[in-house]
């Protein structure tokens, strides 16, 4: 599934802005930016998330079997 591909790029870009927020090097700027970065993938990561959620609980749709009439062919 390509949502699934997504969700896992987005994760692993998620993992390496929290590695890098672990830098002791960092100046206050760049840890700002990472910050808002951070939040802008786990924003995308609870989208793809909620229509992956969304389609799992989608009723499966059946097709009504028809009333036997009282007109039979045997």
């Amino acid at each position: 599934m390509e949502s699934d591909s997504k969700l896992e790029d987005l994760r692993s870009a998620l993992s390496c802005v929290f590695e890098k927020l672990g830098a002791e090097s960092l100046t206050e700027p760049d840890r700002v930016e990472l910050v808002a970065r951070a939040e802008g993938v786990q924003d995308q990561i609870d989208a793809i998330q909620d229509v992956i959620d969304d389609e799992e609980h989608v009723p499966m749709r059946t097709t009504p079997v028809p009333e036997p009439s009282g007109d039979r062919l045997f």
